[in-house]
């Protein structure tokens, strides 16, 4: 391959791979900043009888959950009024500095997607002054769009057998302390948001992200027979 060619399927490849990334960051930080999402996977999976709340506190409480990640809310905490006319609190310290530490991985998401978005711009315009190169280009595409295919297939396969292991790995890659490591019987946290809750998200998320990746991959196909 000669070396323009070369360096129009490499940019072709990393743009790909930014393009996914982009993607990825955005699909996470939108999903994770849902009410509406939020509410209606704690409403199935957190029934009003396992976490001890009324039904009516749900959609106040995935407000509250959704802005603290996005960054609209500054205090992680839900407090009502009982039957006895009490205020009660509804997360403690432990449950409050695990999800500051969420609300960290979402501040680098939003980085990452603005980073990713910039490498975007600046290999499209690479891609364009490279335009004579179009079809290494496309090629380079179609095997970046394959290559995270291929590693998102992995992990979901690997989710689909042992979505526990896949989870602790994630957490202890994730998060430097043990704060993620709550007790259903004390912490209101992990009731509201059980493995089913995880499972759940973490579907939404890779479905919606391989269709990404295979309408890029098909683009990138349908550019190389085009460009014969």
């Amino acid at each position: 391959m000669k070396p323009r060619k070369f360096l129009a399927a490499l940019c072709g490849f990393l743009l790909s791979l930014a393009v996914a990334v982009a993607v990825l960051a955005f699909l996470i930080d939108g999903m994770g900043g849902s009410a509406p999402l939020m509410r209606s996977l704690m409403e199935r999976y957190a029934p009003a009888e396992a976490t001890g709340l009324s039904g009516e506190h749900y959609p106040a409480m995935a407000e509250m959950i959704t802005d603290y990640l996005s960054g609209r809310e500054q205090v992680f905490q839900f407090a009502f009024t009982d039957e006895q006319g009490a205020v009660r609190q509804c997360f403690h310290a432990r449950e409050q500095r695990h999800m500051a530490d969420c609300k960290a991985l979402f501040d680098l998401c939003r980085m990452v997607l603005l980073f990713a978005v910039l490498a975007v711009l600046l290999l499209g315009g690479c891609c364009r002054f490279l335009r004579d190169g179009k079809r290494a280009v496309a090629r380079g595409i179609l095997w970046g769009s394959l290559a995270v295919l291929a590693a998102v297939a992995a992990l979901a396969v690997w989710g689909l057998v042992d979505f526990d292991g896949l989870f602790v790995l994630f957490h202890q890659l994730s998060f430097a302390n043990d704060l993620w490591l709550l007790d259903p019987r004390t912490d209101l946290l992990i009731r509201l948001m059980p493995t089913g809750f995880f499972i759940h998200y973490a579907a939404l998320l890779c479905g919606t992200w391989l269709g990404m990746l295979l309408m890029m991959a098909a683009v990138a196909r349908h550019l190389l027979k085009r460009w014969k």
